[in-house]
């Protein structure tokens, strides 16, 4: 047996195995008051922002909870 440490494997950025790190969605961006836009909502003012979740107002429409990240929900 050897008693030199094993050596690690060289990663190569073209492999087709290499993974793109994972990024957790984020709520940064967003505060209290402001303006966005959802195209299924249309405009609306944000009420509320904690680490996980999003509070929409949009008016006539709805109070709607987005979770971080969603797609689509843009600050103006």
């Amino acid at each position: 047996m050897s008693a030199n440490a094993p050596v690690p494997r060289r990663v190569l950025p073209t492999s087709p195995f290499t993974r793109p790190k994972i990024v957790a969605p984020t709520t940064n961006g967003f505060a209290i008051g402001d303006r966005v836009t959802y195209d299924r909502f249309g405009m609306g003012r944000v009420v509320s922002v904690d680490a996980n979740f999003i509070t929409v107002d949009f008016g006539e429409e709805d109070v709607r909870v987005f979770p971080a990240g969603t797609a689509g929900l843009q600050p103006i």
